[in-house]
Formats: structure tokens, C-alpha cells, sequence
């Protein structure tokens, strides 16, 4: 059984919002600001931690749809905050957050999800 379109879709949102993370973080810390460089770090660990989630994806492992949803729900509170701080990037991360959580909620995700696991 070949994974469905709407698991790829989050998985690979999942690992962009982890590597958009990760540079940003990286460019902070070489302009010398660790301060900024936290604040990067907090905002951006639902997407690492779903980048780690999403690596478990192909495999059956228990409970990975139920981790993914709730951090795609988590990216979405913190979006909300950081558009509250006007930081443009909030809204980027509600939108990836939605989706995320909006694909894998489908039907055919859960069947992924839910499928019998071959020895």
C-alpha cells in the first residue's frame, strides 16, 4: 500500500517548517543574536519534533497520527502568538499548522494510519 497523497503532504510540510527552523536559527546565531536565536528555537519546536514524527510516518508506529495533529494544533497557538507580537511569520505558521491538521484528519489518513502491520 503506497502512502496517500495527504500523509506525503504533511510529511514533507513537516520536514520544510523543521528546515526553515533550523536555517533561521543557524542565520541568528551567526548575526550574534542568542536572544533571537531562543526565541526561534521555542517558536519553531512543534516543527522539530514533527520533523522527528514524520520520519515515522512510513512505518506503524503508535500513535503518530495523534502526535502529528497535536503538534499541527500547537504550531497554530504559537502562530497565533507570534502574530500577536506582529511578527509576520505567525501567519505562516498558522497556515502550515491548519493544513497539516486538516490533512491528516482525512479518511484515507486514517486508513494509513490504521493499516494491519505485515511481519
Amino acid at each position: 500500500m503506497a502512502m496517500p497523497g495527504q500523509v506525503r503532504a504533511s510529511q514533507v510540510l513537516f520536514f520544510v517548517m523543521g528546515g526553515f527552523g533550523l536555517l533561521a536559527m543557524v542565520l541568528a546565531i551567526v548575526r550574534g543574536g542568542a536572544e533571537a536565536a531562543g526565541s526561534i528555537s521555542v517558536t519553531s519546536l512543534p516543527a522539530f519534533i514533527g520533523l522527528v514524527c514524520a520520519l515515522r510516518f512510513p512505518k506503524k508506529r503508535p500513535n503518530s497520527r495523534g502526535t502529528a495533529i497535536f503538534l499541527a494544533s500547537l504550531m497554530i497557538f504559537i502562530g497565533f502568538g507570534t502574530m500577536g507580537q506582529g511578527q509576520p511569520v505567525g501567519l505562516v505558521l498558522c497556515a502550515v499548522g491548519v493544513t497539516i491538521a486538516i490533512l491528516l484528519s482525512q479518511r484515507r489518513s486514517g486508513h494509513w494510519f490504521g493499516r494491519p502491520v505485515r511481519p
